[in-house]
């Protein structure tokens, strides 16, 4: 079809083929424009002209987060891999070579070759087979997650809520409400490097009392909650805590949750 063609008024477009001609006429506009980037309110306005809801873009917008954020953790774990077979190989070539020119009559360096060797084994094994068990360990965590989701949609003030410590070896996920003038914590770590669970479900009870502040730090495609106590030691039993800060991280469809959450909580 050229340029000056018109497209039949009377054909009617499946979903597939919608979301195809808009990503196409977004590219050619992008590359008119110098790659310029959508915000969120316009997001929602160009899905409004196709009949998608808000609900649907902050739903859609979390699932590509997810996805994103699991490319980039499974990137980093290959990468921790081959770094650590790179200094398995590195090291036990520099043995080896030490224990053959050494002349000595018992070659010592296999037994580090071979202990060592059965942790890279085991580090594999684990990044190449654990996903599955990793869906089974974590479904409970979907589960409270999705829970969450539908009690918010519902009208119950349920915040979602992930963050992770200063290493980047564990992560937590959980969901925050307000009760009785309390902010009761709902979390479960899991080990970021293996990707299994390392703690069950646990509930944590906060009175607001031991909170100086509490607001959230609005980004253009994520919002943080942070929570500020009285003492250093005021939310010392939340994993992530630092200087008695807690900053997580929440989901794009408990943003309006979390804001409902703050001001209740000044009130």
């Amino acid at each position: 079809m050229t340029q000056s063609q018109k497209p039949d008024p009377n054909r009617r477009y499946s979903s597939e083929e919608v979301a195809d001609i808009i990503r196409l006429s977004l590219q050619e506009e992008s590359r008119r424009s110098g790659d310029a980037l959508l915000n969120y309110d316009e997001l929602v306005t160009i899905a409004k002209d196709v009949g998608v809801s808000p609900e649907q873009v902050d739903r859609a917008v979390y699932m590509l987060q997810e996805e994103q954020q699991t490319r980039d953790k499974e990137r980093s774990l290959w990468l921790r891999f081959k770094a650590h077979v790179l200094a398995f190989a590195a090291v036990n070539i520099l043995l080896v070579s030490i224990n053959l020119l050494s002349g000595s009559d018992t070659f010592w360096a296999m037994y580090v070759v071979f202990g060592w060797g059965l942790f890279v084994l085991g580090h594999y094994a684990g990044l190449r087979y654990a996903p599955q068990f990793v869906e089974m360990a974590t479904q409970r965590t979907r589960n409270m997650m999705d829970l969450g989701y539908q009690s918010s949609e519902g009208g119950a003030e349920q915040v979602l809520f992930t963050t992770s410590d200063a290493m980047g070896m564990t992560e937590t996920s959980g969901m925050i409400r307000l009760e009785d003038h309390k902010l009761i914590v709902e979390y479960q770590t899991i080990d970021a490097i293996m990707g299994l669970v390392k703690s069950a479900v646990k509930t944590l009870e906060i009175p607001l009392d031991k909170l100086t502040s509490v607001r959230i730090d609005q980004r253009l495609w994520s919002a943080d909650l942070v929570l500020q106590g009285k003492t250093m030691g005021a939310l010392s039993n939340l994993p992530g805590t630092s200087r008695g800060q807690l900053r997580v991280k929440l989901n794009r469809q408990s943003v309006n949750a979390a804001k409902m959450l703050v001001s209740d909580i000044g009130n």
